[in-house]
C-alpha cells in the first residue's frame, strides 16, 4: 500500500529576538510579505508613480522579487488593520511540522501552509489563525512544547504574544481548553 506523503519546503530562517528560555532558542525573524503594482497616476500635472498594495503575507524568510529586490519587511508586531494573527511555532522535528501543516490545512484549506523553517536551534513554522474577540489585539503568538521530566505533567506550552502595541508578554491563551 503506498502512502501519500506531503513535501513541504525547507527554508534556513533568520534568527529573531524572541527567545525562549527552556529550550534556550530563538524564534525566527516574522517578516511580512508585500506584494505591489506601480501605477501612473492619471492626473496630467503628475508623473508620480502609486503603489496598490496586491497581496500581504508573512513568513519567516526573507524574500525577493524576480528582480532580486527585497519586497520582506521585519516584523516585530502587528497593525490593528490585520485581519487575522499569527502562530509561529517550534517544533522537534520536520515530520513534526510537516504533521502540524497538514493538520492545520485540514482544518482550514485556506490557511496555505508556507513551508518549513529552520535555525541553527530548531525546526519552526507560522501559520495564520483568526483573532479571537476576547484578545486585545491581532498578535503574534510564539508557542514551543515543553517536555518535563515529570511523566505525570508531561508537555507544557511555553508561550509569548505580542500585541500591535510591540511588547512581548507570556500568555496562556493556548495552555487552556478555549
Amino acid at each position: 500500500m503506498k502512502g501519500q506523503v506531503l513535501k513541504v519546503p525547507t527554508h534556513v530562517a533568520r534568527r529573531g529576538k524572541v527567545w525562549c528560555e527552556p529550550l534556550k532558542l530563538h524564534f525566527p525573524q516574522v517578516y511580512r510579505i508585500v506584494k505591489k503594482k506601480a501605477l501612473r497616476s492619471t492626473a496630467a500635472s503628475s508623473c508620480k508613480l502609486n503603489e496598490v498594495i496586491l497581496n500581504c503575507e508573512f513568513s519567516l524568510l526573507k524574500i525577493k522579487d524576480e528582480r532580486g529586490i527585497a519586497n520582506a519587511v521585519p516584523l516585530g508586531h502587528l497593525s490593528s488593520s490585520d485581519d487575522r494573527s499569527l502562530i509561529v511555532r517550534h517544533h522537534r522535528s520536520a515530520l513534526l511540522a510537516s504533521t502540524y501543516l497538514q493538520g492545520v490545512e485540514d482544518i482550514d484549506p485556506t490557511n496555505a501552509c508556507g513551508g518549513i523553517y529552520t535555525t541553527e536551534r530548531g525546526v519552526f513554522t507560522i501559520t495564520k489563525r483568526e483573532t479571537r474577540n476576547s484578545w486585545p489585539s491581532p498578535m503574534i503568538f510564539y508557542l514551543a512544547d515543553v517536555y518535563d521530566d515529570d511523566p505525570d505533567f508531561g508537555v507544557r506550552i511555553w508561550e509569548r504574544s505580542v500585541g500591535i502595541d510591540g511588547e512581548l508578554r507570556a500568555t496562556e491563551l493556548f495552555n487552556e481548553d478555549n
